[in-house]
């Protein structure tokens, strides 16, 4: 799979703002067609499918795929070079695409351009027409942040954490996409979970942006600025039995959870 040799033909240039590197290690794509297991006929969602050497070999072991690309012109190359009754391609913003019109169950199995990692994540696990899961190539400390765990959580592995359950699946070096990108990049598996009934979810997301406001704050200070009252944010802290340094990245998300139905009441 030249992929260099085949834009170069077509006259086509990666675009580094829309986070082109393209992934061309058979290897990897082997690897990645290996955990996912798919099925017969099973449905993919596809995003940025670039020249398609993920697609096609998604194909070859029966998947059926719709595959999302924004650029006009690598639209046009998929289209031309790839006649398949299983296949349809999409021109148009992953962002903005209308998951409803997907038949269910699908999961969504991609080399995602970075820069849409955590608002690509966020849509999905929103959406009332999750993917059963998620198979995303990410960067590499975006992976381990989505997967972190305390001591070292933050706001986007807390958010997927209340939503789904993720995990790394392997480390991809910078030596199997073109162009290079600067920094290494993993496969990040996330599974969607039914969100506690009693918890609002919108609301949820609300508290943890402002517990996480400022990562270096604590906990108590990140509260208290952010629209909690002292008395109420000191009451909250008694009744967990949390220090005054306590800091939000230390706190597992059913914790989290307890604090939230505690405070909101």
């Amino acid at each position: 799979m030249n992929t260099k040799k085949e834009l170069g033909a077509k006259g086509i240039k990666p675009i580094k703002h829309r986070g082109q590197n393209f992934l061309i290690s058979k290897n990897i794509i082997s690897k990645i067609i290996a955990a996912a297991q798919i099925k017969p006929s099973e449905i993919i969602l596809e995003v940025g499918p670039g020249t398609g050497n993920l697609t096609r070999v998604l194909l070859e072991v029966g998947a059926s795929v719709t595959a999302v690309e924004k650029d006009r012109e690598l639209t046009a190359l998929l289209k031309l070079k790839m006649k398949n009754e299983k296949l349809r391609i999409i021109e148009g913003d992953i962002l903005k695409f209308d998951e409803s019109l997907i038949k269910k169950p699908y999961r969504i199995i991609a080399n995602i351009p970075y820069y849409l990692t955590g608002k690509l994540i966020q849509k999905f696990l929103l959406s009332n027409d999750r993917p059963t899961e998620m198979m995303l190539m990410v960067q590499k400390e975006v992976g381990e942040r989505i997967a972190a765990r305390p001591p070292k959580a933050n706001y986007l592995s807390s958010l997927v954490g209340f939503l789904a359950k993720a995990e790394i699946l392997f480390r991809v070096g910078q030596e199997n996409f073109w162009p290079k990108p600067k920094v290494d990049s993993v496969m990040v598996k996330i599974v969607p979970r039914p969100t506690a009934a009693e918890v609002d979810t919108n609301e949820f997301i609300v508290f943890l942006r402002k517990i996480f406001k400022q990562p270096r704050q604590t906990l108590f200070n990140n509260l208290v600025k952010n629209g909690f009252s002292r008395p109420t944010t000191e009451k909250l802290f008694q009744d967990f039995n949390l220090p005054k340094n306590t800091r939000a990245q230390t706190l597992s998300v059913s914790e989290l959870v307890k604090m939230f139905q505690s405070i909101m009441v």
